[in-house]
């Protein structure tokens, strides 16, 4: 497992699917000047060579903020640009191939959902960190299963691993979130549909 304990916390920002690479990186930037902890690459509709030739754009301005990326779902990408680590939603068998792939050193979190199982076989499969929610109803997977706040409350009393809510968090819930014990908010729309990002990423490290 790569030693991420001190990293995975704070204001974990993931990426929209953006086409135009120059507001891409122009919201990038003012998420690391804002002062987020991570950042996500994440796109589930462009084209592989158009989401390398980003996520490289990106990788440089994550690095002159000393900002860890990791790529979602795509050992590949990982692999070329050396990046922190990689995000997975898949099973057992993807945080292996992860793991084989990119050596012990790299980050490897998983989505678990609502899910108990998916946590125990994340743990299992060393993960170094899980990902729970949605948290609260979200506009980017309006479908998803929503994770109780008290199921996240014995997630993370029971369980020794970094743990990231997602969905829905906005800078009116995400105290409800804290109460939890969790120390990292993944945020998508609350962050890149803002028209002040550098402001609203300030709003929300007040908050936790």
């Amino acid at each position: 497992m790569a030693i991420i304990q001190p990293t995975i916390k704070g204001i974990y920002a993931i990426t929209p699917d953006q086409k135009n690479t120059e507001i891409l990186l122009k919201q990038v930037r003012d998420c690391c000047e804002g002062g987020i902890n991570i950042l996500q690459y994440r796109s589930k509709s462009l084209p592989w060579k158009t989401r390398l030739e980003q996520a490289k754009e990106i990788k440089k301005v994550t690095d002159e903020y000393q900002i860890p990326l990791i790529i979602n779902d795509d050992i590949d990408i990982c692999l070329q640009l050396d990046t922190f680590g990689i995000h997975l939603g898949k099973d057992d068998e993807s945080i292996k191939n992860a793991r084989s792939a990119l050596g012990a050193n790299k980050c490897i979190g998983m989505s678990c959902y609502n899910r108990v199982d998916r946590v125990e076989m994340a743990i299992r499969n060393k993960a170094d960190y899980i990902a729970l929610g949605a948290c609260f109803e979200t506009k980017t997977k309006p479908t998803a299963p929503i994770v109780s706040l008290e199921m996240i409350r014995r997630v993370r009393q029971k369980y020794d691993i970094p743990t990231v809510a997602i969905g829905g968090i906005t800078i009116d819930n995400i105290g409800s979130l804290k109460e939890t014990g969790i120390q990292c908010f993944a945020l998508i729309n609350s962050i890149f549909s803002s028209t002040n990002i550098i402001s609203t990423i300030k709003q929300f490290k007040s908050k936790i």
